[in-house]
């Protein structure tokens, strides 16, 4: 949306800071900043606004949100712009570790392509493990995250242990903060790894798709029931950690949704809270690996997945107002910016993406690639994101992925600054592009705006979010999603 030029000729841009804004449907205006902060602006404050002719109280706000310069406006746009940006500062902290290929599960939507049990071939060797963690160690962050992914990690268990010590050993030596995320299906889990792994400060995530019959119809394992295993092992987990005087750990637990789920988001969220999880995700399906392949089960229509997301979001505070804590994980990366104009961890959702300067995946064959994304493109004969393979040494494996073409065209086509419609949106100091997957639907990883699926899906949820945040019972609950 552009300004009329009345109104352009009238702005003091001496009083007036970057801004942006969207008019909405109430004829109210948004405006927002860099910075991450907000207002609604009446008509006739939007004038005011643009021309610094406004009331004494609307002034105030806008001073402290950084829309308006003053004295001390260039120092405290200073430390506002270091506080939402301060993962710049530092190399990659997530680091992804493929240990194996191989997995008991072929699900319907499986991004990973994931291996039969029988090809061992698949699987990552001790040599390749030690030269990860020593390529590892080699960031600027001072906080890492050692993360095992794609299915399933148990299957190469040994190694998982062998990661852990030796890179322990290694966060001790060089004074590294360092926590460890196991992602499992769990129907490997046994008391005897389920005690190690606890004792080792080994965080685990799992899958959980709903209600058994949606989750077993998504989650194929021949060797059993797959629903009854990974809620036993949710269960299990949750005493266990309340006996080491965890009180109110929830293991991370993470839905994906198909098309036949949509109508069914009512079970599924309660499933969640059957189970007393107190985080649910509404991911979007991604095209890759099996998914790929089954889209005319699985996927859904942007509108489809719009309509989910609204009523679902709605279910949930519906829930949080009957004093049931549920909180979506999509929404908190998103509340979070707008309520504490910070930025999360989450990769996909930053200016420049995360892609290869804040998370890496590393591959069983010691494969090198910007994200577990386009890792799971080289699983489909796509290497256009591998950096480096392991090298002599971690320092030159180090210094090849952060020196790699890759690293530098993902900082340049994901910085948003240097993107056409989204320069100026309003919803710039939020959004973020998914490179992988503009180049996997467009052949291209500059992102269309007006192709692009996620900036879409995106542009919707924030849409949802700003709304709702107008009712102050709605923002008491979202800021309690972001306080815990």
């Amino acid at each position: 949306m552009s300004l009329d030029i009345d109104v352009i000729e009238s702005m003091n841009m001496d009083r007036v800071a970057p801004f942006y804004f969207s008019r909405k449907k109430d004829e109210q205006y948004l405006i927002t900043n860099d910075f991450g902060y907000y207002s609604y602006l009446s008509p006739w404050e939007f004038d005011d606004f643009c021309s610094s002719k406004l009331t004494w109280d609307k002034f105030i706000e806008l001073d402290e949100k950084l829309f308006i310069k003053n004295d001390t406006y260039t120092d405290r746009a200073i430390t506002a712009y270091n506080k939402k940006n301060s993962f710049l500062a530092y190399g990659p902290t997530l680091h992804m570790i493929i240990t194996t290929l191989r997995c008991n599960h072929k699900c319907q939507y499986c991004h990973a392509a994931v291996a039969p049990m029988t090809a061992k071939n698949l699987d990552m060797t001790r040599e390749t493990a030690e030269k990860v963690v020593d390529t590892i160690f080699y960031t600027s962050a001072p906080s890492l995250t050692i993360e095992f992914q794609w299915w399933e990690s148990l299957v190469n268990y040994d190694i998982v242990q062998f990661i852990v010590e030796y890179a322990s050993m290694k966060a001790q030596a060089l004074q590294k903060n360092l926590t460890f995320a196991l992602v499992s299906n769990l129907s490997l889990m046994d008391e005897d790894k389920l005690k190690w792994l606890l004792d080792h400060g080994v965080d685990i995530c799992t899958s959980l798709d709903g209600d058994k019959k949606t989750h077993n119809w998504q989650r194929t394992y021949k060797e059993g029931d797959s629903h009854e295993k990974v809620v036993h092992w949710i269960n299990r987990i949750t005493a266990e950690q309340e006996l080491r005087w965890k009180k109110g750990y929830k293991i991370g637990a993470l839905a994906t949704w198909t098309k036949p789920g949509l109508a069914n988001y009512r079970n599924i969220v309660d499933s969640y809270i059957e189970l007393w999880l107190t985080t649910i995700g509404l991911r979007w399906l991604n095209p890759y690996g099996f998914a790929a392949a089954e889209r005319d089960t699985l996927e859904y229509t942007l509108d489809e997945y719009f309509e989910f997301y609204k009523n679902s979001m709605d279910y949930i505070l519906e829930k949080n107002k009957e004093w049931i804590f549920l909180k979506e994980m999509m929404s908190m990366v998103y509340l979070g910016k707008i309520l504490n104009n910070t930025d999360s961890g989450f990769m996909d959702v930053r200016s420049p993406s995360g892609i290869a300067i804040g998370g890496v995946a590393y591959n069983y064959d010691g494969g090198v690639y910007a994200s577990d994304e386009s890792r799971m493109l080289g699983r489909m004969g796509i290497h256009d994101f591998l950096m480096t393979p392991l090298l002599a040494t971690g320092e030159e494996t180090y210094r090849a992925m952060a020196n790699s073409e890759v690293t530098k065209i993902s900082v340049q086509s994901s910085t948003l600054d240097g993107l056409p419609w989204y320069v100026d949106h309003v919803y710039k100091p939020y959004l973020g592009v998914d490179l992988i997957y503009a180049f996997t639907q467009h052949g291209n990883v500059f992102s269309n705006f007006a192709k692009d699926d996620k900036t879409r899906i995106q542009i919707s949820m924030l849409d949802y979010l700003f709304d709702k945040l107008r009712d102050p019972e709605n923002e008491k609950i979202f800021r309690s999603w972001i306080r815990r």
